[in-house]
C-alpha cells in the first residue's frame, strides 16, 4: 500500500535523513516507519493551504530543510495567470513520533501564464 501511495504522489514525496515526507490533502506528512503510519508535520498552522491535487505541489530537499513549491491561480475574473509560491521549512525531531516544522520563509516567487506547470525541481547550491 505504501509503495502504491508513493508512486501516485512521487512528485510530492522526498526523503531527508531517512524520513519520507509527502504533501497530501493540503498538508505535509512524514512517515513513521516504526509505527507504519503517516503523521502530520507539527506547528505549520501559518503555512497557506496547499493545493489538494498532488500535481500542483512539489517538494525538494533544500539542505536538510523542505522547500515546498505550489501553484495557485490568480483570483481575478478573466485572469490568465497563476502564482508560484514557495515555503522553506526547517525540521526538528523532538522524539520518535514527533517532527516539528518551522516556516523560515514563505511567499510568491513567480507569476506565470496559466498554461505553465511545475514539472521537476532540483535544489542547487551556488
Amino acid at each position: 500500500m505504501l509503495w502504491l501511495l508513493l508512486t501516485y504522489y512521487s512528485s510530492c514525496v522526498i526523503q531527508i535523513d531517512n524520513v519520507c515526507y509527502m504533501a497530501f490533502s493540503r498538508t505535509l506528512l512524514w512517515y513513521d516507519s516504526e509505527e507504519g503510519t503517516w503523521r502530520s508535520l507539527m506547528r505549520l498552522k501559518e503555512l497557506p493551504k496547499l493545493p489538494k491535487h498532488p500535481s500542483h505541489v512539489r517538494l525538494v530537499d533544500y539542505g536538510g530543510k523542505i522547500a515546498v513549491l505550489w501553484e495557485k491561480k490568480v483570483r481575478a475574473s478573466g485572469s490568465k495567470k497563476k502564482m508560484i509560491w514557495c515555503a522553506e521549512i526547517a525540521l526538528e525531531r523532538r522524539n520518535a513520533h514527533k517532527i516539528y516544522g518551522k516556516i523560515e520563509w514563505c511567499g510568491i516567487v513567480l507569476t506565470v501564464p496559466k498554461s505553465c506547470s511545475l514539472l521537476e525541481l532540483i535544489a542547487v547550491k551556488i
